[in-house]
């Protein structure tokens, strides 16, 4: 079960980057921001109350479930905003694949947070995964295999995804550890309303808010945060049922879909090339399910 929650998540990331793009046309990638967990917030506390009211779902507020919320809400403030500008002022074939790095990342966080390491094979998948997923983004025809490395130095909206990927490999560890001491529902709760009082209030204090932008991006907008909902239930989902680095590492799959949503919908090229790194990602998924 954790594995078709896994999968649903990249599906739904890959969209959700797609009309993020498009929404930047219109509106600050603040607001996207903001726009983002607008659903989530409408949505998620009518589902907790139903649970707790009819399931008799109990709210669990211990320390555990405290340092993990208050370590991942801080970071998704942080990356929320980071991760819209850098799709806003970079080239999504090279801001996308320092997204990569994240499994490694969390593979350092998770031991010394919540006590969680994979074994040879599931170490074994992360690696081909982050391979795979590296690979599948590069254009040889284009640029050198070291390329969107050189580039956090150069670009800005790749430096600030590189910044993403780190955080969310930190962020892993702390998800783990507050859905393991409580429940998916409550935390995604909790998280999406305050991320987004901290974005609103970011939102009026920089005089971000652009009524005729937001009416001309608003199916975009809708479509972000639809995906959104869809990413954050899929995720945490997956969390709860398996080691964070494994849900992590198949979240990278987002390079896979991005790559026909690439060429279906935006026009292109160079799909063969990069079924190359699609291939590789794919063993090492199946690496991390028989480990």
């Amino acid at each position: 079960m954790w594995l078709i929650l896994a999968v649903l998540n990249p599906v739904s990331e890959s969209f959700r980057s797609l009309f993020i793009k498009k929404a930047s046309k219109d509106v600050d990638p603040l607001l996207i921001s903001w726009a983002n967990n607008v659903i989530p917030v409408l949505l998620f506390p009518i589902i907790l109350l139903i649970a707790v009211s009819s399931f008799g779902l109990k709210l669990e507020f211990n320390s555990k479930f405290m340092i993990g919320f208050a370590g991942s809400v801080t970071i998704q403030i942080i990356n929320s905003i980071l991760y819209m500008r850098a799709i806003a002022k970079g080239d999504i074939s090279t801001v996308m694949p320092m997204l990569s790095f994240t499994p490694l990342f969390l593979l350092i966080a998770s031991p010394i947070l919540i006590g969680e390491f994979p074994n040879a094979m599931g170490l074994a998948g992360i690696v081909l995964v982050v391979a795979g997923s590296y690979i599948l983004n590069l254009d040889f025809k284009k640029m050198s295999f070291f390329a969107p490395i050189k580039a956090i130095y150069k670009n800005e909206g790749t430096r600030l995804m590189f910044f993403v990927s780190f955080f969310w490999g930190i962020s892993g560890a702390f998800d783990k550890l507050a859905v393991s001491n409580s429940s998916v529902i409550q935390y995604i709760t909790f998280l999406n309303v305050t991320i987004f009082i901290a974005i609103t209030s970011l939102v009026f204090y920089q005089k971000k808010f652009n009524k005729v932008g937001m009416i001309a991006a608003k199916k975009n907008l809708f479509l972000v945060s639809a995906f959104t909902t869809g990413s954050f239930l899929f995720h945490y989902g997956a969390m709860a049922l398996t080691l964070a680095a494994y849900v992590v590492s198949v979240k990278r799959l987002t390079g896979i879909f991005s790559v026909f949503i690439g060429y279906y919908f935006l026009n292109e090229t160079n799909i063969r090339q990069r079924l190359l790194g699609a291939t590789i990602m794919f063993i090492g998924v199946l690496f991390i399910v028989f480990a």
